[in-house]
């Protein structure tokens, strides 16, 4: 056998065999660990797109005006130079509550004449909702996010975990900032007598876009609230039940005591006001009496989510 003839042969073989080992040791570390270092750097997107959307959300409550805000939301990621494969997510909005976490009625008389009956009005309710980010065939680990009561929360699906992003345990939730703005009682116009003749109820109506609660893909996608108000005012007003729904005990505690705060002001400025609590550990009702009547004045900023 001619050796000259073999030993480019055992020369192209061992190159060969370089370069398979090459390409393995590529697709085996290489390959992941660049697709993971990817999709760390999408889930960190997705944070920061679900914090700056709970700012707007905060923004819109605080103005409580007519805008539109919007913010980018990455659903997929782990794709680089050399691997255009990217996992996919799903954003999704609903209800917090079907009830809603506040209903109010109020009772009113066509005419100031104690003779004349009352008059009991619809029933009206102001709601909250949930936003979601859920991966899909994630190359890092199943970490989402969910927005909820004012609170930006993680949730790793593989561990079954859920912990707000910034305080340190559940048991470290107020929700002071946010049950503190949702809804506001204030006098809007005094009488020659000094009773008030107007009262105004502010209140904050977080609701899911119909046409937009679902988008999905490995794209970009994009959460949006359009923000609205409206008024409505019941003249010669004589009372007016607030009730607080909320399957969070927490929640539910902190704008009862912020409401029964508020009603107890109130009170003070106004002689012509009075509010009834029969049992502050059980009752979640607010019941406030006018006499002289007065006007009452509904303001709903309405926030309309949706997942686009």
């Amino acid at each position: 056998m001619n050796e000259e003839a073999v030993a480019p042969v055992i020369a192209v073989m061992l190159i060969l065999a370089v370069v398979v080992t090459f390409f393995a040791a590529w697709n085996a570390y290489y390959v992941p660990s660049m697709k993971e270092q990817s999709e760390i750097t999408h889930i960190r997107q997705v944070e920061i797109g679900f914090l700056k959307f709970a700012s707007d959300i905060n923004t819109a409550i605080s103005l409580k005006d007519r805008l539109e805000l919007s913010e980018p939301v990455p659903l997929g990621g782990g794709d680089f130079t050399f691997d255009p494969v990217k996992s996919g997510g799903e954003l999704k909005v609903w209800d917090a509550s079907p009830d809603g976490y506040l209903r109010i009625n109020w009772t009113n008389r066509s005419d100031p004449d104690p003779a004349f009956p009352a008059h009991q009005s619809a029933e009206h309710h102001a709601g909250l909702v949930k936003i979601s980010y859920t991966p899909t065939n994630n190359f890092w680990q199943n970490q989402g996010y969910v927005w909820s009561y004012g609170t930006v929360f993680v949730n790793n699906t593989e561990r079954d975990l859920v912990t707000p992003l910034n305080v340190p345990s559940m048991a470290d939730l107020t929700y002071d900032g946010l049950a503190g703005s949702l809804v506001q009682l204030e006098p809007g116009a005094y009488s020659s007598s000094g009773d008030c003749s107007v009262l105004i109820l502010t209140m904050i109506n977080i609701v899911p876009d119909p046409q937009h609660t679902t988008v999905s893909g490995n794209g970009n996608g994009q959460l949006v609230l359009k923000s609205t108000v409206n008024s409505e005012a019941a003249i010669n007003t004589t009372s007016l039940n607030i009730s607080i729904n909320s399957p969070l005990y927490k929640f539910e505690e902190t704008l009862k005591s912020n409401l029964t705060e508020t009603a107890e002001d109130i009170q003070v400025i106004c002689p012509n006001v009075r509010w009834y609590y029969p049992d502050p550990n059980e009752d979640t009702e607010i019941r406030m009496t006018f006499n002289p009547n007065l006007t009452l004045i509904r303001r709903t900023t309405q926030i309309k989510v949706g997942a686009y």
